[in-house]
């Protein structure tokens, strides 16, 4: 099992730009306000995140189920 694939690592998508509009507007922000990701982290590679997608990583704790969301931004 590589460090990728590891059971603790969320689980990382790209949004469709229809997507992003609709948990924008859910949220009442704009795109700058996510936190950043790096292109060049990990799970951004293995999603293929290009500069300017939008990521929804999805967390449990507790037995509880998160949806975060982060602005792949290239430096």
């Amino acid at each position: 099992m590589s460090k990728r694939e590891h059971d603790l690592v969320p689980t990382h998508r790209i949004l469709s730009r229809t997507e992003v509009n609709e948990v924008l507007s859910s949220l009442g922000i704009t795109v700058g306000n996510l936190p950043e990701i790096l292109a060049s982290d990990p799970q951004a590679k293995k999603a293929e995140a290009k500069d300017g997608d939008v990521l929804e990583i999805d967390r449990e704790d507790f037995g509880k189920s998160y949806k975060y969301y982060r602005h792949v931004v290239e430096r």
